[in-house]
């Protein structure tokens, strides 16, 4: 799945608003920025890897959630 230029906001239900822009990575996976002040690099049904920030355990685990069981579904 293309990801360039895509962005989505989205709430895990924990009272915590998101928005992320993805974009593919030309070393693969996909980069994720937040809007948090983080950017990670995501991998498919593997894992996300934190790049730069504020490093936050509970974004993580929030955005890595949405992008393997929201995303995909389409």
């Amino acid at each position: 799945m293309d990801l360039s230029g895509f962005y989505y906001e989205f709430q895990p239900g924990d009272g915590t608003r998101y928005c992320i822009h993805c974009v593919n990575d030309v070393h693969g996976g996909v980069l994720v920025i937040t809007n948090v002040g983080a950017t990670y690099r995501y991998y498919r049904n593997d894992y996300l890897k934190f790049l730069h920030g504020k490093d936050n355990e509970w974004t993580k685990k929030a955005v890595f959630e949405f992008l393997e069981n929201k995303l995909y579904v389409i």
